[in-house]
């Protein structure tokens, strides 16, 4: 039995059976989606907390090859990055045929394209969504790319803004800053909350508590104040930055990618004209979330 038929057999004879499985680990590019994967995953699958990036691999990117390749060759994708929408659901289900908890993260906002969501009630049970200053988002992915400042502005307002990731360049859909951060907290179809990357960095064990506490309704897990200050203290940013120097870092794509991990560092690299295009763009959303 081929791949697709397989997968075809195993979703009509347990169809009645999915539960809805997957909690994501959303954000904006660059707002510290890997940190706070690095926290969830040195707390849920160590120990005693301590952390080294193979643990990430617990928290898989959405999308990846290994996703999607039963269902498509990966070639086509190639030849139409933006084919793989009408996959988005058919691979979560496949991956909610085990009936387990998982997470997964993803720079995708949560949008219909062309009638066809990127995530829905069926395959969903929650979201963890981080969010950054914009001003910061941006100057930490111009770092990150081969792009310039400016350039990477124009991505942050395109609200059409699709990327190519991972070795297998599969599409993924972030929008615009904007879009992508409204997108998950206008979604009513399953429940999540928002961290703000800045108040992580003030207090990360608030913050991380507030993850967890999350995390408890969907999975079996025991809240352990000694093992929070573990994870906390194994993923300091610099002890990420030294890690990165000393093994290398395969989601790493153009130079260093714990670069700097600060807050206003944006106030000494973003000239006024970019900083008043983008505040200009997102005032109502960065009052409302303070940075205004």
């Amino acid at each position: 039995m081929n791949k697709d038929l397989n997968f075809l057999f195993q979703f009509f004879k347990h169809g009645c059976n999915i539960f809805i499985m997957i909690v994501w680990i959303a954000s904006y590019p660059k707002s510290g989606n890997t940190w706070v994967r690095s926290l969830i995953t040195s707390y849920l699958f160590s120990e005693t907390g301590n952390f080294d990036f193979s643990l990430l691999k617990k928290i898989p990117r959405f999308p990846n090859a290994k996703q999607f390749s039963p269902l498509i060759d990966l070639s086509e994708l190639k030849k139409d990055p933006i084919r793989i929408t009408e996959f988005w659901t058919a691979a979560q289900l496949r991956l909610n045929l085990d009936n387990k908890i998982k997470l997964l993260k993803t720079h995708n906002a949560c949008v219909n394209y062309k009638g066809r969501w990127f995530t829905d009630e069926k395959n969903t049970t929650g979201y963890i969504y981080i969010v950054r200053d914009p001003r910061a988002a941006v100057c930490s992915y111009a770092s990150h790319s081969s792009n310039s400042i400016k350039e990477s502005v124009g991505t942050l307002l395109n609200e059409n803004f699709v990327g190519l990731n991972g070795p297998n360049k599969l599409a993924e859909t972030p929008g615009s800053w904007k879009i992508n951060y409204l997108s998950w907290k206008k979604k009513k179809a399953f429940d999540g909350i928002i961290i703000k990357y800045e108040d992580l960095i003030d207090d990360t064990e608030r913050e991380f508590k507030k993850v967890l506490l999350f995390l408890k309704n969907k999975m079996k897990i025991e809240i352990n104040d000694k093992k929070i200050l573990n994870s906390i203290n194994s993923c300091e940013f610099s002890k990420l930055s030294k890690m990165e120097d000393a093994q290398g870092f395969d989601e790493a794509t153009e130079g260093k990618f714990f670069r700097r991990g600060k807050k206003d560092s944006w106030k000494n690299v973003l000239d006024d004209d970019l900083r008043k295009k983008i505040e200009e763009n997102f005032r109502k959303e960065m009052i409302e979330l303070g940075y205004l």
